[in-house]
């Protein structure tokens, strides 16, 4: 294979793993990939409407069909790069024997599969990033730097039509182990039911968050008190699923799986972040949501540009002057739900 040639590449990253992301994987699992570097946005409201009453022999009567918001939107590019050296391949790897006789040709071909795993990791964390800052806020602004280094460029990608969130205060925050949790939870269930048409099945917290839900009173009484009905009503028992992802219960009168998500990045400054702070709770319905990915066009090595289709496309090229080969993985992604009424956001605490 020429680790060299684009579409070698992208056959190699079809067969990489994506680091586990649960905001995307429960309600934007579907990718859409387009052929222009601009990509289609269709997202509605649901309709409450009676059918109308006509007297006996008349004719029908029109009635609208539901509207829907279209958006043509270019989708802001993540592209990473990572730049390989001579000292890179002369010297041995992470990991290889001592007394290995791997030559740098082969070093160098082992760094690109590395480097392009972790490239695309880089953009799979940011589109989760997106994704729950969609979910928790509404919208999320996307700052990069122009090629100068020095010129800050922000995009905000927002859905005004979104207005299911809820700050609570006083004894009802959920620093209160009385707060009726329980209570509140059906509220949201029934807000997002009757607004997009579909019952909330996924609420996701993060640790802490999730764990005031174990404390409280309102959910306790009728754990303490072991009879048909309270069983019937909810399950509390957590357990692991996978790295950072605990099942905390099912919530039998509401159809919700409740999780907890210690999912983690880190920023542009360095730092440690959580996908979802503490104090936040979102519940919503899973499967229905997308990524739409614009197209990448890129100036090739045969000097030719080329435009590429998919999730993540790659390209290398070469600074022959400073002896560097670089490696970078383009993706140009939004998520979008399919209806805005699809979740809601709750700040607990």
């Amino acid at each position: 294979m020429d680790i060299n040639n684009t579409y070698s590449l992208l056959q190699a990253l079809e067969q990489s793993f994506p680091p586990q992301t649960l905001f995307r994987d429960t309600f934007f699992p579907n990718p859409l990939t387009f052929p222009t570097k601009t990509v289609m946005m269709d997202y509605r409201k649901g309709n409450r409407k009676l059918a109308p009453f006509v007297a006996k022999g008349g004719s029908g009567k029109n009635v609208g069909r539901t509207g829907f918001s279209t958006k043509e939107y270019e989708p802001p590019m993540m592209a990473p790069d990572r730049p390989t050296t001579n000292e890179d391949v002369e010297s041995r790897g992470f990991g290889e024997n001592v007394f290995s006789t791997m030559t740098p040709e082969q070093r160098a071909q082992q760094l690109r599969a590395q480097d392009m795993a972790e490239l695309m990791d880089m953009n799979t964390r940011r589109i989760e990033w997106m994704c729950a800052q969609l979910m928790l806020f509404g919208q999320f602004e996307a700052k990069g730097y122009a090629d100068d280094g020095e010129t800050v460029i922000i995009d905000t990608v927002t859905y005004p039509n979104w207005t299911q969130k809820l700050t609570l205060t006083g004894s009802d925050m959920w620093t209160d182990a009385s707060a009726d949790m329980y209570g509140q939870m059906q509220e949201m269930s029934q807000t997002v039911s009757r607004n997009s048409g579909r019952v909330p099945d996924v609420g996701i917290g993060s640790y802490k968050t999730c764990n005031k839900i174990l404390k409280n009173a309102s959910i306790l009484q009728y754990l303490l008190i072991p009879n048909a009905q309270n069983l019937s009503l909810m399950s509390i028992q957590p357990r692991i699923v996978s790295p950072g992802v605990v099942r905390i219960g099912y919530i039998q009168s509401l159809n919700l799986e409740i999780y907890a998500y210690d999912g983690i990045y880190e920023d542009d400054d360095g730092d440690i972040q959580q996908y979802i702070p503490d104090g936040y709770f979102v519940m919503g319905v899973s499967g229905r949501g997308s990524q739409l990915f614009g197209a990448v066009t890129q100036l090739e090595q045969d000097g030719v540009r080329r435009t590429y289709q998919g999730a993540n496309v790659p390209k290398v090229w070469n600074e022959t002057g400073k002896d560097v080969q670089k490696i970078r993985v383009a993706s140009k992604c939004v998520p979008k739900p399919e209806f805005i009424d699809d979740w809601y956001t709750l700040k607990a605490f």
